[in-house]
């Protein structure tokens, strides 16, 4: 089962709700400035030692490969470590596009010789790693790779860096 924002969310509130309504029955005080923030830790520390955080399109507070049986959609890598090869695809028959975040993480794109691909990288406070050239701290760049003609099928890739490093390489 993954925990969504809002289940956590819930799980909190269902918990300070509980422990406010026993305290008013039981006649305890308590400090509400310790109890929401200790409450929080607790449940984020449960679901982070049970891995419930991201699912096969997203690493966070984790390292592991994104899983590409989905390939053209958006990818997270968040506080973590992800690799996103793509050899694993297979040629695409018409322009595909694969969103890639990456926030307060590191990430490593392998890129496949026999697609076409053009990488659209934006950076902000990070670092960009591409085989010609780099960009840190502020900036973007696009980079193309085999024989890109925008007539024949592509793989587009959009890769944002925020406080992060992406390093892509090539074959």
């Amino acid at each position: 089962m993954r925990l969504s924002g809002s289940m956590v969310s819930g799980i909190i509130l269902l918990i300070v709700g509980c422990v406010i309504l026993l305290a008013n029955f039981i006649g305890i005080r308590v400090n509400l400035f310790r109890l929401f923030p200790g409450t929080a830790l607790l449940v984020l520390g449960i679901v982070i030692l049970f891995g419930q955080f991201g699912g096969h399109h997203e690493v966070i507070f984790d390292r592991k490969k994104i899983d590409l049986s989905e390939p053209f959609q958006e990818k997270n890598i968040i506080f973590a470590e992800g690799i996103m090869d793509l050899n694993e695809l297979k040629p695409v028959t018409h322009h595909q596009k694969i969103k890639l975040n990456i926030i307060f993480a590191s990430g490593k794109l392998i890129l496949n010789p026999d697609i076409p691909t053009i990488i659209h990288a934006s950076s902000a406070f990070g670092n960009l790693e591409l085989p010609d050239r780099a960009v840190n701290f502020l900036g973007s760049t696009d980079y193309r790779t085999g024989d890109f003609e925008s007539a024949e099928p592509y793989l587009d890739i959009e890769a944002n860096v925020v406080f992060g490093h992406l390093n892509v390489s090539g074959f």
